[in-house]
């Protein structure tokens, strides 16, 4: 009841109104302003610390502090992985007539069986002419692509055809001194076991391509060059047996069933292990045989091409030069 009969009073007296204002304001501020802005600064500039807080470690923030696994992941792999119906992506296939397929056996009509226009089996010590029933080299499909296929327990059947190429807008043997490599890509299945090409009487190979050069009209009669995957001799053998040098290109079972290219120097063979240039190629044979050891073998062939290689003292010249006088 004072405080309204003082405002009561104050209201008679315009000056003492103003006083009665302002003691007011101040006591406010007093009472309840001044004990906020106290508690927000400290008397000094000493930091304050929880005493629950390690003083003698650094903090840890709250997000560290939680029990969340930290999943590791592995960069993922996008190395594009070999394409096997196509030659390595380092080596260099050269265009337009200096790469001439010989075969790539694209016989979807001769499914199940090969081009006897094309192709032939001869077998015995005289090479003569197998029946076709007897041949065991069928054309076969995996996916788009038709290859070769070869299997037989106790046969040997020579499989061969002319090396015809279109060379310079004509039909021609292929001749290695100009296209002095040959490629191809096979893939074995099953190796003649006990096999040994050294000796006659285990002379057999899983898959066998062989270059016959005719020095007389006999099918006998001639040099040949013969590249081999064996059972047992190791890559790099050379076996000379008459007239015909074979070497061993792929050994044992690494790589089985897995198609594997080759490219070989068939011209730097030739001169390396006859001497003299070679004569044109007659025959391309292929061969997988196991009539000496009687045991099952099998091998597939495909993509047989014949290359003329690049120099190797010559440099590419741009196609911007040559185009300047």
């Amino acid at each position: 009841m004072r405080f309204f009969r003082l405002i009561f009073l104050a209201s008679k007296h315009p000056f003492r109104a103003y006083f009665l204002w302002f003691a007011l304001g101040l006591l406010y501020l007093l009472a309840y302003v001044w004990p906020l802005f106290a508690a927000e600064t400290p008397s000094d500039s000493t930091q304050v610390v929880p005493t629950t807080q390690d003083v003698t470690q650094p903090a840890i923030p709250l997000q560290d502090s939680l029990s969340t696994p930290t999943i590791k992941t592995d960069p993922i792999d996008v190395t594009p992985l070999p394409d096997p119906n196509q030659p390595p992506l380092d080596w260099i296939t050269p265009s337009g007539d200096s790469t001439q397929v010989l075969d790539d056996f694209e016989y979807p009509k001769r499914l199940n069986s090969y081009p006897d226009d094309i192709w032939g089996g001869r077998s015995g010590l005289f090479y003569r002419e197998t029946p076709k029933a007897e041949v065991y080299y069928k054309i076969q499909k995996e996916g788009k692509n038709h290859y070769l296929a070869a299997q037989t327990t106790g046969e040997a059947v020579n499989f061969g055809r002319e090396t015809n190429i279109k060379s310079r807008g004509r039909e021609r043997k292929a001749n290695l001194r100009q296209y002095k490599k040959l490629r191809w890509r096979w893939r074995v299945h099953s190796l003649p076991e006990g096999s040994d090409e050294r000796e006659s009487n285990t002379n057999d190979s899983a898959a066998a391509v062989r270059l016959v050069f005719r020095t007389g009209i006999l099918p006998t009669s001639g040099k040949s060059l013969k590249y081999i995957w064996s059972e047992t001799l190791p890559s790099g053998t050379v076996i000379k047996s008459g007239n015909q040098y074979t070497i061993v290109l792929r050994s044992g079972q690494k790589d089985l069933g897995k198609w594997v290219w080759e490219e070989i120097n068939a011209y730097d063979d030739y001169v390396h292990l006859f001497g003299g240039n070679p004569r044109p190629v007659d025959l391309l044979g292929l061969l997988t045989d196991s009539n000496n050891t009687d045991s099952f073998v099998k091998a597939d062939y495909d993509d047989i091409t014949f290359i003329i290689p690049r120099p190797d003292n010559v440099k590419m010249i741009p196609d911007f030069m040559l185009d300047n006088p």
